[in-house]
C-alpha cells in the first residue's frame, strides 16, 4: 500500500543537508525506487555552487554507502535520474527560487516534506524566528499553489506543548485564540540587545527558544492554510542514532542527547542537575524516516489536520538511569582512544548539590589551568586553555538539556496505531513505525557506538547484530540469515555425556543401595541354594541401565542449534509474533549462578509446545538451555525422542516413578546430577498440561528433589523462575475436549506428527511470554522461619508453600489473550450476540481486567474491532455466524460439546480475575431477584451463603488471596462497591442498578456452570443412595464416568444449560470437595479407589437444596423436579456423546 503510493508520484524535501533529512533522503530512494522524482531545496554557500553543496553535504556523506554499494558504477546516474537540486533559501521570500524553478514545483509537485529548521536550542530568538516560523510560512504560501498537491508534511517537534508538562496529546493546543503574527512581526522589530536580555520572559515556560518557535510555527500554518488544505504535523521527541537504517548506529552530528552521550563516554561530564528515574524520549532517526513516509501515505486523501506523535514514552518508555547504565557499560568496555577518564555518571536532583558536585569534579582541572598560566610553558597554556574551554562546553551542554532532565511529558502515541494497521506485512521489513519492537537496551548500546565510529572516527569493534525480537526476522526469505543467526546465538555449555551420566548414577551411593535391598528382598523370597544371586544382582544392574538410557538427556549443542533453525521456521509460519518481557531475559544473561545456584525455570503448561518455546527464547538470548522434564508421551515418536534428548529433556514415566524404587532412585539421582553438574533445569509445577485452562494445583515431587539437593549441601542455591505462556490459540486444544469427557488420550506417535504438519497452513496468533520474580530456595525458607537444613518437616512445609508461591505468582503474571475475552462473552451470551454489541462489551471487559490489575496483551487502543475480529477468526470453527439483515451479524457459540468446551477452556484465562467476585454475586442471585437488586441482603446472610460457595468450589481455582473470614468478607463487599458492582443501601447489600447489573451476570457466567456440575454430581449420588441400597459401595473411576454421562443427559434435556458442566476435571473436583464434606468417604486402594456414600437421603437432599440455590435460573420455573427427572435417568449411567 505504501509502495504503491509512492510510485510515480513528485516530492519536494527541504532540509536534506541535516540529519533527519539526509536518512529521510536516503531511505526513499533506497527503499521507493519507483518514485518519479525528487526536488532537494539547498541554499548555496559561498565558496561552493549548488553541485558542490549537494555532492559535499549529501551524497558523500557514509549515510549514503549503503545506495552507493547497491547500485555500484550506476550510482551517479540513479541520483541524477531521480534527484534535482533546486537552488533557494528559507529566509528569503519565495523561498529565493527562480522563476522558471517556482513554475516547476507548482505544476509538479504531489507531496512536500518539510525538514528544515535551526535545532541549535540556544538560538538566538531573532533567528530562530526567522528559520522555523517564517520559513515554513514561506513554504506553504508556496504549497497553496501548487496544483497536484496531496499532502504537506511539516516535521516538527514534540516539544511544542513543553510549556505543559505531563500528558500531551496528539492535538493542536488553542490554534486560534492567539493573534501570533502580531506576536512574530513586533519580536522581530525589537532590538537583539532587549530580545537577549528578555527572553526568558518571552518564552515562558518552553524550554529554549527552538521549542518556542517550533510552538509558533505550527499554530499559524494552521491559521494561515486555506480550507481542505492536506496538512499534517509530524512531532518527533528527541531524535538520537539509527537503529538500522542506513546502517545500525548512523549519526552526524551531537545534538541533544547524543552531546550528553559524547561527553558522558569521554569522561568529561560527571553530574547531570536532572532526575534519572524520569523518562527520556527518545527515537532513532530511521524511525522517524519511516514513519514520515508511512504517515505521507496514510494521509492520501485526507483534509484536515493531523498531528502525529512520533515518540517512544507512552508505548515504550526509556529512563535516563537506562541510558546511564548502558553508557557506562559501553564505553567502560570500549573506551575510546581520545577518553579523559573513565565514564562516571550522577544525577543530582538538588540543583544546589548539584552545583556544589560539579564544582568539587572540576576543582582538579582548574587548579591546573590557574598553575599553567602562572608558571607553566606554551604547551600547559595551550593544554590548559583547552581543557577549560572543554568545561565550559560540558557545563553549557548541561544547563541546555537541563529541562529535559529534571521534567517529564508522556507524549500520546495513538496514531501511530494507525500506522501500523496501514502497513502490509512486507512493508513492516522495510518501514519499522512500532516503536515498541525498539530493544532500548540495544539501540543505546548502538548510539554509542556509532558516536565512536560516525563522530570520534575511532577503530570500533563489530557491533553485535543479533535480533532483537523472538520473531523479528519474520519476513526475511533468506534461509542463510537464519543459519547465521542459529550459529551466533545459544550460549555453549558443555555437560557429561549420557554414557558418563549413567556410570555415575549406576554407581552412586542411593541406587546401589536400591539394588543391594532388592537383591536381600529376592534372597529372603526364595531362600533356596539354587538362587543365583550374582546373576539376580546383574539382571537388576542391567535394568537400571536400561532405565537410564531410555530417561537421560544426551544435551548436544550441534543439535540444539540445528533444532533452533528448523523451529524458526516453523513459529514463523504459525504464530503472528511472540511477545517476551525482555529486560527479564537481559537480566538472566547477568545471572551470578555462584551466588543463587542453577536457576530452575517453571512455566505454565498449556501445551505441548510450552518446553520447547522456553528454550527457543533462552538460545535467542543465548542464555543456557535447560534440562527439560519431559513426560513419556514422546518416547514412541522414532526420531523426535532423541531429537528432544539432545535439546535437554528426560523422560519420565510417571506410573513407574510411582511404582518401582529402582526408577525412582535412579531418577532421584540423575536430577540432583544435573544441579550438582551446573545444569539448568525446567519442569511444570503443575505436572501435566491443564486441559481446562486454570492453573493446576502444585505437585511437589521435582521440587522436593531441588530443595533435597539445596539443604543437603550438594548445592549452594538454587533459583527458582516462574514463567508464564499465554496462547492466543492452543496449537493441540482441539484434543481437550475428549479428554475432558473421558475418552483415552491419544497416544503420540511420528505419524501423528507427520499428519500434523497440515498446521504449517494454519494461524494460531499470537503468544506471550512472561516472566516472574525469582525466588531463592534458601531465602524463602528463611523468610518462612524454618530450618529446613536439620528439620525435615520444616523442609516439607518450604516445599508446599514454595509450591504454591510459584503458581500464584504464575496466575499473577498471566497475560489474558483476546481469545480469553471474546470466548468469556460468547459462553455469556448463548443465544447470540451481535458483532457490534460484543465489541463493546469486549472493550467494557478489558476495562475491567486493567482496572483490577491483571495483565492483558492487548496494546491497540481504539482497535478493538480489529482484535474482536481477528479473535472471531481464531474461534470460527467454534461459532456459527448469522445475520438478520445485511447490516447486522449474530454471533452464536456452536451448542456441540467440543465448541462449548473449548470456548470455556479459552475463557478460564480471566476466571481466575473474577472468581470471587462471581462467588458473592452468585451468592447475592441466589436470594432472587427482589433482595438481589431491589430489596438488598444483610452482610451476615450475604458472608453466610458466600462461605458456602466458597468452601463448595474452592478446588476450582489456585488463588492467593482467599476469603476464608467474615472480616475478609465485608472488606471484599466494599471493594466491590468501590468497583461500581454492588452498592449499599439502608445496610444491605444489593446489584449496583446503574452499573452492576453487566458485571453481575458476567461474574455469575464463570460460576454457573461449576455450581451445576456439582449439583448435578450431588443429585446423582442422592439417587444412586437411593437405588443401591444393598450396595453403597461404587469404583471411583466407574462412578465418575457415570456421573458425566448423567450430566450429558440432563444437559441433552435441557435440565441442565452449561454443557461445560459435564467435564470430569469438574466432577473429579466436586468428589473430592463432597469427601472433604463426609458426604463420601473415598478409600484407596492397591489398584483402585472406592467410594461409599457416609450421608442419609435426607443429608444428601439438604446439599442438593443448598447448591441448588445458586444455579442461574434457580429451576424455580421447572415443569418437573429435577430430581424426579434424574430419578427417570439413572437407567442411562454411561450416556454416549452427544
Amino acid at each position: 500500500m505504501l509502495q504503491e503510493y509512492y510510485d510515480k508520484k513528485v516530492l519536494f524535501l527541504t532540509g536534506c543537508t541535516g540529519f533527519v533529512g539526509k536518512v529521510l533522503l536516503e531511505k526513499t530512494l533506497r527503499c521507493l525506487p519507483n518514485i518519479a522524482c525528487i526536488y532537494v531545496l539547498i541554499r548555496q554557500k559561498k565558496g561552493s555552487n549548488l553541485m558542490e553543496r549537494f555532492k559535499r553535504e549529501i551524497l558523500d556523506s557514509q549515510c549514503f554507502d549503503r545506495l552507493r554499494k547497491t547500485y555500484g558504477s550506476g550510482f551517479e546516474k540513479f541520483i541524477s535520474e531521480k534527484i534535482y537540486p533546486i537552488e533557494g533559501d528559507m529566509l528569503k521570500d519565495g523561498l529565493g527560487l527562480s522563476q522558471h524553478d517556482k513554475q516547476i514545483i507548482i505544476n509538479n509537485v504531489n507531496i512536500i516534506i518539510n525538514c528544515a529548521a535551526s535545532v541549535d536550542f540556544n538560538a538566538r530568538l531573532d533567528d530562530a524566528i526567522l528559520i522555523n516560523v517564517r520559513g515554513p510560512q514561506r513554504f506553504i504560501a508556496l504549497a497553496q499553489q501548487i496544483k497536484n498537491l496531496e499532502n504537506f508534511i511539516h516535521i516538527s517537534t514534540a516539544y511544542v506543548n513543553s510549556d505543559k508538562g505531563g500528558y500531551i496529546e496528539e492535538k493542536i493546543y488553542d490554534p486560534g485564540q492567539e493573534n501570533l503574527e502580531q506576536l512574530v512581526t513586533q519580536l522581530l522589530k525589537t532590538p537583539v540587545s532587549i530580545l537577549e536580555k528578555n527572553v526568558k520572559d518571552i518564552i515562558g515556560d518552553f524550554p529554549n527558544t527552538y521549542t518556542f518557535t517550533k510552538c509558533i510555527a505550527e499554530k499559524l500554518l494552521v491559521q494561515t492554510r486555506s480550507p481542505n488544505f492536506p496538512l499534517t504535523f509530524v512531532r518527533p521527541s528527541i531524535v538520537g542514532a539509527s537503529w538500522r537504517d542506513p546502517v545500525p548506529g548512523w549519526i552526524d552530528s551531537l545534538v541533544a542527547s547524543s552531546a550528553i552521550f559524547f561527553f558522558v563516554g569521554l569522561g568529561l561530564i560527571k553530574t547531570l542537575n536532572g532526575d534519572e528515574c524520569l523518562i527520556g524520549d527518545q527515537v532513532p532517526v530511521d524511525y522517524v524516516s519511516d514513519f514520515i513516509l508511512t504517515a505521507g501515505a496514510y494521509q492520501n486523501g485526507r483534509k484536515e489536520v493531523s498531528v502525529y506523535h512520533c515518540c517512544s514514552s507512552a508505548k515504550n518508555p526509556m529512563t535516563w538511569a537506562l541510558a546511564k547504565e548502558v553508557n557506562a557499560q559501553f564505553w567502560t568496555k570500549s573506551p575510546s582512544s581520545q577518553q579523559f577518564s573513565k565514564p562516571n555518571l550522577t544525577f543530582y536532583k538538588n540543583e544546589k548539590l548539584y552545583k556544589l558536585m560539579t564544582k568539587i569534579k572540576n576543582t582538579p582541572a582548574l587548579m591546573y589551568y590557574q598553575i599553567a598560566n602562572r608558571i607553566g610553558n606554551k604547551e600547559m597554556k595551550i593544554q590548559a586553555k583547552r581543557l577549560k574551554k572543554i568545561i565550559e562546553r560540558a557545563e553549557s551542554i548541561n544547563e541546555t538539556f537541563k529541562p529535559f532532565v529534571i521534567n517529564e511529558w508522556i507524549f500520546e502515541s495513538s496514531n501511530s496505531n494507525l500506522l501500523i494497521k496501514f502497513l502490509s506485512e512486507s512493508e513492516k521489513q522495510y518501514f519499522n513505525v512500532d516503536i515498541e519492537k525498539l530493544n532500548w537496551r540495544k539501540y543505546l548500546e548502538r548510539f554509542n557506538w556509532g558516536i565512536q565510529k560516525y563522530i570520534l572516527k575511532d577503530q570500533t569493534r563489530e557491533l553485535n547484530e543479533q535480533s532483537t525480537d523472538v520473531l523479528s526476522q519474520r519476513n526475511q526469505q533468506s534461509y542463510f540469515s537464519d543459519i547465521e543467526w542459529c550459529l551466533s546465538n545459544g550460549q555453549d555449555f558443555k555437560t557429561k555425556s549420557a554414557k558418563e551420566q549413567i556410570s555415575l548414577v549406576m554407581n552412586s551411593q542411593r541406587v546401589q543401595s536400591v539394588i543391594k535391598q532388592l537383591v536381600e528382598e529376592k534372597a529372603k523370597k526364595y531362600q533356596s541354594a539354587t538362587l543365583n544371586l550374582e546373576k539376580f544382582h546383574q539382571n537388576i544392574e542391567k535394568q537400571g541401565v536400561d532405565i537410564c538410557e531410555v530417561m537421560f538427556a544426551n544435551y548436544n549443542m550441534g543439535v540444539i542449534r540445528i533444532f533452533a533453525w528448523f523451529i524458526t521456521k516453523v513459529f514463523r509460519q504459525i504464530y503472528e509474533k511472540v511477545q517476551i518481557n525482555e529486560q527479564a531475559l537481559l537480566e538472566l544473561q547477568n545471572y551470578n549462578q555462584k551466588e543463587g545456584g542453577p536457576l530452575i525455570f517453571m512455566p505454565t503448561h498449556r501445551s505441548y509446545i510450552d518446553f520447547i518455546m522456553c528454550s527457543y527464547v533462552f538460545f535467542s538470548y543465548k542464555i543456557k538451555c535447560p534440562h527439560i522434564a519431559a513426560a513419556e508421551d514422546f518416547l514412541q515418536m522414532s526420531i523426535i525422542p532423541i531429537i528432544l534428548r539432545a535439546s535437554g529433556a528426560f523422560f519420565l514415566k510417571r506410573k513407574q516413578l510411582e511404582d518401582s524404587i529402582l526408577y525412582k532412585a535412579i531418577f532421584y539421582e540423575y536430577v540432583q546430577r544435573i544441579l550438582i553438574e551446573e545444569c539448568y533445569l525446567e519442569f511444570f509445577i503443575e505436572g501435566t498440561r491443564s486441559r481446562t485452562g486454570k492453573t493446576l494445583n502444585p505437585k511437589f515431587g521435582l521440587l522436593s528433589i531441588v530443595s533435597d539437593a539445596v539443604f543437603d549441601k550438594k548445592i549452594p542455591n538454587a533459583t527458582i523462575l516462574p514463567i508464564t505462556i499465554n496462547y492466543e490459540k492452543v496449537l493441540e486444544a482441539d484434543t481437550y475436549p475428549y479428554e475432558l469427557l473421558g475418552e483415552e488420550k491419544v497416544k503420540e506417535s511420528l505419524i501423528r506428527v507427520i499428519k500434523a504438519l497440515k498446521i504449517l497452513s494454519s494461524n494460531f496468533g499470537k503468544i506471550h511470554v512472561g516472566f516472574g520474580k525469582m525466588i531463592s530456595l534458601k531465602e524463602w525458607s528463611k523468610q518462612q522461619g524454618l530450618d529446613s537444613f536439620e528439620n525435615m518437616r520444616d523442609r516439607k512445609i518450604a516445599v508446599e508453600t514454595l509450591g504454591y508461591e510459584v503458581a500464584y505468582r504464575l496466575i499473577e503474571e498471566l497475560v489474558v489473550m483476546p481469545t480469553g475475552i471474546v470466548s468469556s462473552l460468547l459462553l455469556m451470551n448463548r443465544r447470540g450476540i451481535t458483532e457490534d454489541q460484543l465489541i463493546k462489551r469486549f472493550e467494557w471487559v478489558l476495562k475491567q481486567i486493567t482496572i483490577r490489575g491483571a495483565k492483558t496483551s492487548i496494546t491497540n487502543n481504539g482497535q478493538s474491532d480489529v482484535t474482536v475480529r481477528n479473535s472471531i477468526g481464531f474461534l470460527q470453527d467454534l461459532i456459527d455466524k448469522k445475520k438478520k439483515n445485511v447490516f447486522e451479524l449474530t454471533l452464536i457459540p456452536k451448542q456441540e460439546y467440543k465448541s462449548i468446551l473449548l470456548l470455556s477452556y479459552y475463557r478460564n484465562q480471566l476466571a481466575h480475575i473474577f472468581f470471587s467476585e462471581g462467588i458473592v454475586c452468585c451468592a447475592l442471585n441466589g436470594f432472587g431477584h427482589l433482595l438481589s437488586h431491589k430489596e438488598g441482603v444483610s452482610i451476615e446472610r450475604l458472608w453466610e451463603e458466600s462461605d458456602f460457595l466458597l468452601k463448595l468450589l474452592k478446588r476450582e481455582y489456585v488463588i492467593r488471596n482467599r476469603i476464608t473470614t467474615k472480616e475478609q468478607m465485608i472488606d471484599f463487599i466494599y471493594y466491590m462497591i468501590d468497583k461500581n458492582v454492588l452498592e449499599k443501601v439502608s445496610d444491605k447489600i444489593r446489584v449496583n442498578q446503574q452499573f452492576g447489573e453487566q458485571a453481575s451476570q458476567f461474574t455469575c457466567s464463570i460460576i454457573w456452570p461449576l455450581v451445576e456440575c456439582y449439583w448435578a454430581t450431588i443429585v446423582y449420588l442422592y439417587q444412586l443412595k437411593r437405588v443401591s441400597e444393598a450396595s453403597t459401595t461404587f469404583e471411583l473411576a466407574e462412578l465418575i464416568a457415570q456421573i458425566q454421562g448423567f450430566a450429558e443427559q440432563m444437559f441433552g434435556e435441557h435440565i441442565m444449560e452449561h454443557y461445560e458442566s459435564c467435564s470430569i476435571e469438574t466432577i473429579k473436583n466436586a468428589i473430592n470437595t463432597y469427601s472433604t464434606m463426609r458426604c463420601i468417604n473415598i478409600n484407596k486402594k492397591v489398584d483402585s479407589e472406592q467410594v461409599n456414600i457416609l450421608f442419609t437421603d435426607q443429608e444428601l437432599l439438604e446439599v442438593e437444596a443448598q447448591v441448588k440455590k445458586y444455579l442461574k435460573n434457580n429451576y424455580s420455573k421447572s415443569i418437573q423436579n429435577p430430581i424426579d427427572i434424574a430419578r427417570s435417568l439413572l437407567d442411562y449411567t454411561i450416556i454416549p456423546k452427544l
